[in-house]
């Protein structure tokens, strides 16, 4: 904001006018007048003057200047169409987009109805051939409506043979097709029979299996108990007396076993441990079949009783492959079913083309045979309805009209309004709106006094509140030779001509550079068109220029406490400083400042500090 108000105070008090300025020469003069007789009568506060007078100086500097000319203006896309129609009442078929959506240049947008417009130009080619066969008649008139119908009959016989043929092919393959479902549905309930046969055989499989290991298991029970009761009898007998015959210790053992059912007490060392005679054959877990088929491949069929269970097993094992044999029985008349089910449709379909086009022929037959007799009378009454020119012209205004039944996008962007809707009358009209969403333009109006400072090609810079403080630069791409004409020759939005006294205005556009992603169309865009620049040169505020009555262009630097004159050569002007040039001019020289800025005037901030990277473009 002081920023601001130092260059407005700068701008209001030391504007280029020439009769302000001349002014201003009359008011130095009297002033100096005026120090001299101070002087004079004031000589003890000379050597103040002269410290007044060096503190009303100021620097000769490096600066970036810059002239440019600021405008406001509105963004808007750089490219956008509408989609116009002049047929009317047009239904609607297909709308293949909706608002939003990006499409690319020839994309189809929507589609309508143009059964009526085929017809009308379907009738229109015909009666261009019958107009051409009327041309090609010859004196033989009677010879050509016989060919004619000779041909027509032909064509006719042609279609309904094919018709024949297609329609038996159709009726065989439905004959086929009956009989492989049939056999499909036989080899399904030959499955399920066999389903349930397997299911049977493999319970039957494994409850013999269960009962096999129920048996293994109590016959090694029994086994094991009577090797324990052996092992207890044994341990119950005293030991031999040492030096006993073998045959004593046999009646021992004999006399024990006839004596078995008497209780003998038995004597028993202290030190010796009784060990459980039925530890010597260990538990045997019993078998609990889940899985049958597991269990069968882990069977040891060299064991015990195996016999009393292979039949069984056996019979599982059959039932099994009975059921694989079934299953790709059941497969193959499915797949047989299928194919013959697919070659009924295309035989269908076949014969039903075949149908519509025996009906087309016949069509044709009726208005071959039609056309061809009113020919016949047309030529020999030397007459036609419609000349060849005639003909064409209409083919290709109905064939041009087609073409706009069908409509694509004229440029590559987004539908940003969309008219259509499906199913529903369209009017006339503009159908859509497309615009271009990555490129844009500034669209703004200067006064008369701005304009001729504005060419095409000047670059410029613009700036947007969405940018933040980040510079989007741009070129001039139009200015409008006239006021209140837009762009291409139409009125531009905001433009104006005033009556007497009032200032014109005209339009002009700015074309930002490169694919933008935070613009879009209406947000207000400032902009600064630079006229020019002149970077890095030697500077003065510009009233410390001054120009002598031939011309010349002088400064008053300060040497040694004393101005002294220095010629100048003035360059590029602003409207706060000029550009200076001078075998003699060093960055830093002391400049005196007018008369004008010394009591109380105050010097604008620099238009850019020092030799800075970036140039405030003017905003």
């Amino acid at each position: 904001m002081r920023r601001e108000m130092q260059l407005n105070i700068f701008r209001i008090g030391f504007l280029k006018n020439r009769t302000f300025r001349r002014a201003a020469a009359g008011l130095a003069a009297v002033l100096v007048i005026l120090g001299g007789v101070r002087v004079f009568f004031g000589g003890g506060r000379a050597q103040e003057n002269v410290q007044d007078d060096l503190m009303n100086t100021t620097v000769i500097e490096k600066k970036d200047l810059l002239k440019s000319v600021s405008v406001t203006g509105v963004v808007a896309t750089a490219d956008g169409r509408a989609g116009n129609t002049g047929l009317t009442n047009l239904k609607v078929e297909r709308v293949h987009v909706k608002v939003g959506d990006e499409v690319q240049e020839g994309d189809v947008l929507c589609t309508f109805d143009s059964t009526l417009l085929e017809e009308s130009l379907a009738a229109a080619r015909n009666n261009y051939e019958i107009n051409k066969k009327l041309d090609a008649m010859g004196a033989d008139y009677e010879k050509q409506y016989r060919d004619s119908m000779k041909q027509a009959d032909t064509s006719l016989k042609d279609s309904s043979q094919k018709r024949d043929q297609a329609k038996n092919a159709y009726q065989e393959a439905s004959g086929k097709e009956s009989t492989a479902r049939a056999a499909a549905d036989k080899a399904a309930a030959a499955l399920s029979e066999k389903q349930a046969a397997c299911e049977a055989a493999k319970q039957a499989a494994a409850a013999a299996a269960q009962a096999y290991e129920d048996r293994q298991q109590a016959a090694y029970e029994a086994a094991r108990q009577a090797a324990a009761a052996d092992r207890i009898q044994e341990a119950e007998q005293p030991p031999a007396p040492e030096g006993s015959q073998e045959n004593a210790s046999a009646e021992g053992e004999s006399g024990a076993a006839s004596d078995a059912g008497a209780e003998k007490p038995v004597e028993h060392s202290p030190e010796k441990t009784v060990e459980n005679p039925a530890d010597r054959l260990p538990e045997r877990t019993p078998v609990v079949i889940n899985d049958i088929d597991a269990y069968i491949a882990g069977l040891d069929v060299n064991g015990p009783d195996y016999t009393a269970l292979k039949d069984t097993l056996n019979a599982y094992s059959a039932a099994k492959t009975a059921l694989e044999e079934a299953k790709a029985e059941a497969e193959r008349t499915r797949g047989a079913y299928e194919q013959a089910k697919a070659e009924t449709g295309q035989a269908k379909s076949s014969y039903d083309q075949a149908q519509t086009a025996r009906q087309e022929a016949q069509n044709t037959y009726d208005s071959s045979i039609r056309d061809a007799k009113t020919a016949y009378q047309k030529s020999k009454l030397q007459s036609q309805l419609i000349t060849d020119n005639d003909a064409k012209k209409q083919i290709t205004q109905y064939e041009e009209q087609l073409e706009d039944y069908t409509v694509r996008a004229p440029m590559s962007g987004v539908i940003t309004s969309l008219s259509v809707k499906e199913g529903q009358t369209f009017g006339g009209g503009v159908i859509y709106e497309i615009q271009d969403l990555k490129h844009f333009v500034v669209e703004a109006s200067v006064d008369e006094y701005d304009v001729v400072k504005i060419r095409q090609g000047m670059t410029a810079y613009v700036k947007t509140n969405s940018m933040g403080e980040e510079l989007l630069k741009g070129t001039v791409t139009y200015v409008a030779p006239t006021a209140g004409a837009g762009k291409g020759g139409e009125a531009g939005a905001g433009s104006s001509q005033s009556g007497s006294g009032g200032s014109a205005s005209y339009q002009i556009q700015i074309t930002i550079e490169g694919e933008q992603e935070k613009l879009r169309p209406g947000m207000t865009a400032k902009v600064s068109i630079v006229q020019e620049e002149s970077r890095g040169v030697l500077a003065v505020p510009y009233d410390c220029v001054e120009t002598k009555e031939d011309g010349t262009s002088i400064i008053y630097v300060d040497e040694g406490g004393q101005r002294k004159e220095m010629t100048v050569e003035k360059g590029m002007e602003t409207d706060y400083f000029a550009e200076i040039r001078g075998k003699d001019l060093k960055e830093g020289m002391t400049v005196y400042l007018p008369d004008g800025m010394r009591q109380g005037g105050q010097l604008p901030e620099e238009e850019n500090a020092g030799n800075a990277d970036e140039v405030m473009y003017g905003f």
